[in-house]
């Protein structure tokens, strides 16, 4: 998928890479409830919560659970970067596997930096791993997409 400048800047806040709801702080139902409630703040909407008390209570945290997932990768515009929830805990990833096959230029040891007249997206791995996503634009100025150590 192509990114514009404008939908790599993010259309809800930019949330960075890294990790939203921790296991090693709540129980399942918290953390899926944790989940729930970050994807409200984006627009996402879960129906009524059952009773506490509910047989259903666990179920359907973990389905809204799983629904909020879902929800936030539908509307997360950067390329290559995705939501997920393992293991009771909510990350912001980025798949630097995927952009590698993906995008038109993988800098190298041959070539760090893609032509001058190269417009789109480009990853930059340094010789120690790290790895950063840009978009070059019209103008030829890169963007930053997304980074990682």
């Amino acid at each position: 998928m192509k990114t514009t400048i404008e939908q790599a800047r993010i259309k809800y806040g930019a949330p960075t890479i890294g990790c939203y709801v921790d296991a090693s702080a709540c129980s399942a139902d918290d953390c899926n409830l944790r989940t729930i409630r970050f994807a409200q703040n984006y627009g996402f909407d879960d129906g009524a919560l059952p009773a506490l008390d509910s047989e259903d209570y666990s179920q359907f945290l973990s389905d809204a659970g799983d629904d909020a997932v879902t929800y936030l990768n539908d509307i997360e515009t950067r390329s290559f970067m995705y939501w997920t929830f393992e293991d009771n805990s909510l990350f912001l990833v980025a798949d630097v596997e995927g952009a590698r096959e993906d995008v038109e230029f993988v800098s190298s040891r041959k070539q760090d930096y893609p032509a001058d007249d190269y417009r789109g997206e480009w990853l930059h791995v340094s010789d120690h791993g790290n790895a950063t996503l840009y978009i070059r634009g019209e103008d030829g100025k890169d963007s930053e997409i997304w980074g990682v150590v």
